[in-house]
Protein backbone atom coordinates (compact mmCIF):
# COMPACT_ATOMS: atom_id res chain seq x y z
CA UNK A 1 0.00 0.00 0.00
CA UNK A 2 1.14 3.57 -0.74
CA UNK A 3 1.72 5.74 2.33
CA UNK A 4 3.04 8.75 0.44
CA UNK A 5 0.60 11.57 0.99
CA UNK A 6 -1.34 12.63 -2.09
CA UNK A 7 -2.52 16.25 -2.53
CA UNK A 8 -6.12 16.10 -1.33
CA UNK A 9 -5.40 13.62 1.46
CA UNK A 10 -2.78 16.09 2.72
CA UNK A 11 -5.17 19.07 2.46
CA UNK A 12 -7.96 17.25 4.30
CA UNK A 13 -5.57 16.18 7.07
CA UNK A 14 -4.28 19.74 7.47
CA UNK A 15 -7.78 21.26 7.61
CA UNK A 16 -8.96 18.75 10.21
CA UNK A 17 -5.96 19.21 12.47
CA UNK A 18 -6.08 23.01 12.20
CA UNK A 19 -9.75 23.05 13.26
CA UNK A 20 -9.02 20.50 15.98
CA UNK A 21 -6.21 22.69 17.29
CA UNK A 22 -8.36 25.81 17.32
CA UNK A 23 -11.29 24.12 19.05
CA UNK A 24 -9.29 22.21 21.66
CA UNK A 25 -6.20 24.30 22.37
CA UNK A 26 -8.03 27.61 22.76
CA UNK A 27 -10.31 27.76 25.86
CA UNK A 28 -13.61 28.52 24.16
CA UNK A 29 -16.04 26.50 26.26
CA UNK A 30 -19.52 27.79 27.06
CA UNK A 31 -22.24 26.30 29.25
CA UNK A 32 -25.95 26.29 28.46
CA UNK A 33 -28.33 26.57 31.43
CA UNK A 34 -31.86 25.25 31.96
CA UNK A 35 -33.45 26.82 35.03
CA UNK A 36 -30.00 27.06 36.60
CA UNK A 37 -29.03 23.48 35.67
CA UNK A 38 -25.91 23.38 33.43
CA UNK A 39 -25.88 21.26 30.32
CA UNK A 40 -22.61 19.63 29.35
CA UNK A 41 -19.95 22.16 28.28
CA UNK A 42 -20.19 23.19 24.63
CA UNK A 43 -17.08 24.09 22.67
CA UNK A 44 -17.87 27.24 20.73
CA UNK A 45 -15.96 26.17 17.60
CA UNK A 46 -17.58 22.72 17.59
CA UNK A 47 -20.98 24.30 18.21
CA UNK A 48 -20.51 26.79 15.37
CA UNK A 49 -19.29 24.25 12.81
CA UNK A 50 -21.09 21.11 14.06
CA UNK A 51 -24.33 19.88 12.47
CA UNK A 52 -27.20 21.10 14.65
CA UNK A 53 -30.85 20.19 14.51
CA UNK A 54 -32.51 22.81 12.24
CA UNK A 55 -34.75 23.91 15.12
CA UNK A 56 -31.73 24.85 17.23
CA UNK A 57 -30.82 28.51 17.57
CA UNK A 58 -27.25 27.45 16.73
CA UNK A 59 -28.12 25.90 13.36
CA UNK A 60 -26.40 27.41 10.32
CA UNK A 61 -26.91 26.52 6.66
CA UNK A 62 -23.23 25.57 6.18
CA UNK A 63 -23.11 23.04 9.04
CA UNK A 64 -24.10 19.96 6.94
CA UNK A 65 -20.73 20.54 5.22
CA UNK A 66 -18.46 21.84 8.00
CA UNK A 67 -19.41 19.18 10.58
CA UNK A 68 -17.14 16.63 8.88
CA UNK A 69 -14.04 18.68 9.72
CA UNK A 70 -14.70 18.89 13.48
CA UNK A 71 -13.71 16.36 16.17
CA UNK A 72 -14.22 16.41 19.92
CA UNK A 73 -11.05 14.73 21.23
CA UNK A 74 -7.74 13.23 20.14
CA UNK A 75 -9.05 9.67 19.98
CA UNK A 76 -11.89 10.81 17.71
CA UNK A 77 -9.68 12.67 15.23
CA UNK A 78 -6.88 10.09 15.35
CA UNK A 79 -9.14 7.18 14.39
CA UNK A 80 -10.63 9.06 11.44
CA UNK A 81 -7.43 10.66 10.19
CA UNK A 82 -5.44 7.43 10.59
CA UNK A 83 -7.92 5.68 8.29
CA UNK A 84 -7.63 8.58 5.82
CA UNK A 85 -3.83 8.37 5.99
CA UNK A 86 -3.83 4.59 5.39
CA UNK A 87 -6.49 4.24 2.68
CA UNK A 88 -6.73 7.73 1.17
CA UNK A 89 -3.50 7.91 -0.90
CA UNK A 90 -4.15 4.66 -2.74
CA UNK A 91 -7.73 5.68 -3.49
CA UNK A 92 -6.67 9.12 -4.69
CA UNK A 93 -4.09 7.53 -7.00
CA UNK A 94 -6.65 5.12 -8.44
CA UNK A 95 -9.62 7.49 -8.70
CA UNK A 96 -7.70 10.68 -9.43
CA UNK A 97 -7.65 13.70 -7.15
CA UNK A 98 -10.89 15.23 -8.45
CA UNK A 99 -12.99 12.09 -8.03
CA UNK A 100 -11.37 11.33 -4.70
CA UNK A 101 -12.39 14.74 -3.38
CA UNK A 102 -15.91 14.30 -4.78
CA UNK A 103 -16.14 10.89 -3.11
CA UNK A 104 -15.02 12.26 0.25
CA UNK A 105 -17.34 15.28 0.21
CA UNK A 106 -20.38 13.42 -1.18
CA UNK A 107 -20.05 10.63 1.40
CA UNK A 108 -19.75 13.21 4.19
CA UNK A 109 -22.71 15.23 2.93
CA UNK A 110 -24.78 12.12 2.19
CA UNK A 111 -24.11 10.56 5.58
CA UNK A 112 -24.95 13.84 7.28
CA UNK A 113 -28.14 14.23 5.25
CA UNK A 114 -29.35 10.72 6.08
CA UNK A 115 -28.62 11.27 9.77
CA UNK A 116 -30.15 14.75 9.67
CA UNK A 117 -33.46 13.53 8.24
CA UNK A 118 -33.97 10.87 10.91
CA UNK A 119 -32.64 13.14 13.66
CA UNK A 120 -35.09 15.87 12.58
CA UNK A 121 -38.01 13.45 12.97
CA UNK A 122 -36.78 12.13 16.34
CA UNK A 123 -36.09 15.57 17.82
CA UNK A 124 -39.39 16.93 16.52
CA UNK A 125 -41.24 14.08 18.25
CA UNK A 126 -39.23 14.74 21.39
CA UNK A 127 -40.27 18.41 21.35
CA UNK A 128 -43.92 17.42 20.82
CA UNK A 129 -43.81 15.01 23.77
CA UNK A 130 -42.09 17.63 25.95
CA UNK A 131 -44.67 20.28 25.07
CA UNK A 132 -47.47 17.83 25.89
CA UNK A 133 -46.14 17.35 29.42
CA UNK A 134 -45.30 21.02 30.00
CA UNK A 135 -48.87 21.99 29.01
CA UNK A 136 -50.45 19.11 30.94
CA UNK A 137 -48.36 17.99 33.93
CA UNK A 138 -50.08 14.63 34.33
CA UNK A 139 -48.09 11.56 35.46
CA UNK A 140 -49.15 9.79 32.26
CA UNK A 141 -47.54 12.47 30.09
CA UNK A 142 -44.33 12.43 32.14
CA UNK A 143 -44.06 8.65 31.90
CA UNK A 144 -44.87 8.77 28.17
CA UNK A 145 -42.11 11.34 27.59
CA UNK A 146 -39.41 9.19 29.16
CA UNK A 147 -40.64 5.82 27.92
CA UNK A 148 -40.74 7.01 24.30
CA UNK A 149 -37.56 9.10 24.33
CA UNK A 150 -35.29 8.12 27.21
CA UNK A 151 -36.24 4.56 28.15
CA UNK A 152 -32.52 3.79 28.52
CA UNK A 153 -32.17 6.32 31.35
CA UNK A 154 -35.14 4.92 33.22
CA UNK A 155 -33.75 1.38 32.93
CA UNK A 156 -30.34 2.41 34.25
CA UNK A 157 -31.41 4.94 36.88
CA UNK A 158 -33.65 3.27 39.51
CA UNK A 159 -33.89 6.47 41.53
CA UNK A 160 -35.29 8.45 38.63
CA UNK A 161 -37.55 5.59 37.55
CA UNK A 162 -38.99 5.68 41.06
CA UNK A 163 -39.56 9.44 40.76
CA UNK A 164 -41.34 9.15 37.39
CA UNK A 165 -43.49 6.12 38.16
CA UNK A 166 -44.12 6.44 41.92
CA UNK A 167 -43.15 9.69 43.62
CA UNK A 168 -44.45 12.09 40.99
CA UNK A 169 -47.92 10.46 40.61
CA UNK A 170 -48.31 10.51 44.42
CA UNK A 171 -47.22 14.12 45.02
CA UNK A 172 -47.80 16.22 41.89
CA UNK A 173 -51.31 17.36 42.90
CA UNK A 174 -50.16 18.91 46.18
CA UNK A 175 -46.52 19.86 45.68
CA UNK A 176 -45.68 22.57 43.14
CA UNK A 177 -41.96 21.95 43.69
CA UNK A 178 -42.34 18.36 42.44
CA UNK A 179 -44.05 19.60 39.27
CA UNK A 180 -41.34 22.21 38.76
CA UNK A 181 -38.63 19.56 39.14
CA UNK A 182 -40.31 17.36 36.54
CA UNK A 183 -40.77 20.27 34.09
CA UNK A 184 -37.14 21.26 34.52
CA UNK A 185 -35.97 17.71 33.89
CA UNK A 186 -38.06 17.42 30.73
CA UNK A 187 -36.80 20.80 29.53
CA UNK A 188 -33.22 19.79 30.34
CA UNK A 189 -33.28 16.53 28.38
CA UNK A 190 -35.06 18.18 25.46
CA UNK A 191 -32.65 21.10 25.18
CA UNK A 192 -29.66 18.78 25.56
CA UNK A 193 -30.88 16.74 22.57
CA UNK A 194 -31.65 19.84 20.49
CA UNK A 195 -28.34 21.59 21.18
CA UNK A 196 -25.97 18.62 20.81
CA UNK A 197 -24.40 18.82 17.33
CA UNK A 198 -23.13 15.94 15.20
CA UNK A 199 -19.42 16.24 14.42
CA UNK A 200 -16.74 14.12 12.82
CA UNK A 201 -15.54 12.80 9.48
CA UNK A 202 -16.76 9.26 10.07
CA UNK A 203 -19.41 9.34 7.33
CA UNK A 204 -16.79 10.34 4.75
CA UNK A 205 -14.27 7.86 6.17
CA UNK A 206 -16.73 4.98 6.01
CA UNK A 207 -17.34 5.92 2.38
CA UNK A 208 -13.59 5.61 1.75
CA UNK A 209 -13.42 2.27 3.57
CA UNK A 210 -16.28 0.87 1.52
CA UNK A 211 -14.73 2.16 -1.72
CA UNK A 212 -11.41 0.55 -0.83
CA UNK A 213 -13.09 -2.81 -0.16
CA UNK A 214 -15.18 -2.41 -3.32
CA UNK A 215 -12.13 -1.82 -5.52
CA UNK A 216 -9.73 -4.20 -3.75
CA UNK A 217 -11.94 -6.83 -2.06
CA UNK A 218 -9.25 -9.52 -1.80
CA UNK A 219 -6.35 -7.30 -0.76
CA UNK A 220 -5.09 -8.56 2.59
CA UNK A 221 -4.74 -6.00 5.36
CA UNK A 222 -2.67 -6.58 8.48
CA UNK A 223 -4.57 -5.78 11.66
CA UNK A 224 -2.79 -4.19 14.60
CA UNK A 225 -4.83 -6.01 17.26
CA UNK A 226 -4.64 -8.93 16.75
CA UNK A 227 -1.76 -8.90 14.23
CA UNK A 228 -3.38 -11.12 11.61
CA UNK A 229 -4.07 -10.57 7.89
CA UNK A 230 -7.66 -10.22 6.71
CA UNK A 231 -9.17 -9.48 3.32
CA UNK A 232 -10.52 -5.95 2.88
CA UNK A 233 -14.03 -7.14 2.04
CA UNK A 234 -14.28 -9.08 5.32
CA UNK A 235 -12.86 -6.29 7.47
CA UNK A 236 -15.10 -3.57 6.02
CA UNK A 237 -18.06 -5.95 5.93
CA UNK A 238 -17.63 -6.59 9.66
CA UNK A 239 -17.56 -2.83 10.30
CA UNK A 240 -20.77 -2.35 8.34
CA UNK A 241 -22.55 -5.21 10.13
CA UNK A 242 -21.47 -3.76 13.48
CA UNK A 243 -22.87 -0.34 12.51
CA UNK A 244 -26.18 -1.93 11.48
CA UNK A 245 -26.33 -3.82 14.79
CA UNK A 246 -25.66 -0.67 16.82
CA UNK A 247 -28.24 1.25 14.80
CA UNK A 248 -30.89 -1.40 15.51
CA UNK A 249 -29.99 -1.40 19.21
CA UNK A 250 -30.72 2.36 19.26
CA UNK A 251 -29.03 2.81 22.63
CA UNK A 252 -29.67 6.40 23.84
CA UNK A 253 -26.42 6.25 25.81
CA UNK A 254 -24.54 5.78 22.53
CA UNK A 255 -23.50 9.14 21.07
CA UNK A 256 -22.16 7.70 17.80
CA UNK A 257 -24.06 8.67 14.62
CA UNK A 258 -24.22 5.16 13.13
CA UNK A 259 -26.68 6.24 10.44
CA UNK A 260 -24.17 8.81 9.17
CA UNK A 261 -21.59 6.03 8.86
CA UNK A 262 -23.99 3.85 6.90
CA UNK A 263 -25.00 6.87 4.82
CA UNK A 264 -21.36 7.31 3.81
CA UNK A 265 -21.29 3.66 2.71
CA UNK A 266 -24.52 4.07 0.73
CA UNK A 267 -23.33 7.13 -1.17
CA UNK A 268 -19.95 5.53 -1.87
CA UNK A 269 -21.77 2.56 -3.41
CA UNK A 270 -23.91 4.90 -5.52
CA UNK A 271 -20.82 6.75 -6.79
CA UNK A 272 -19.00 3.52 -7.64
CA UNK A 273 -21.98 2.40 -9.70
CA UNK A 274 -22.39 5.84 -11.25
CA UNK A 275 -18.72 5.95 -12.25
CA UNK A 276 -18.86 2.28 -13.38
CA UNK A 277 -15.82 1.13 -11.43
CA UNK A 278 -15.12 -2.58 -11.28
CA UNK A 279 -13.41 -4.52 -8.51
CA UNK A 280 -9.77 -5.46 -8.94
CA UNK A 281 -10.11 -9.17 -8.21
Amino acid sequence: MNFQLTPYVKYILIINFIIFGISNLVPLDAIELVEGMPLKPINMVSSFLGYHYPGSEHFEIFQPFTYMFVHNDFRHIFSNMFALFIFGPMLENVLGSKRFLILYIVCGLGGGALYGLTNYYEIHQLEVDAARFINDNSPENLLYFFQHNFEYYLQHNPEYLSFVSEKYPALYMDHAAVVKKAVNEVSYYTLDAVETPMIGASGAIFGLLFTFAYLFPNLRLMLLFPPIPIKAKYLVGAYILFEIYELIQNNPGDNVAHLAHLGGVLFAFILMKRWKYMSYK
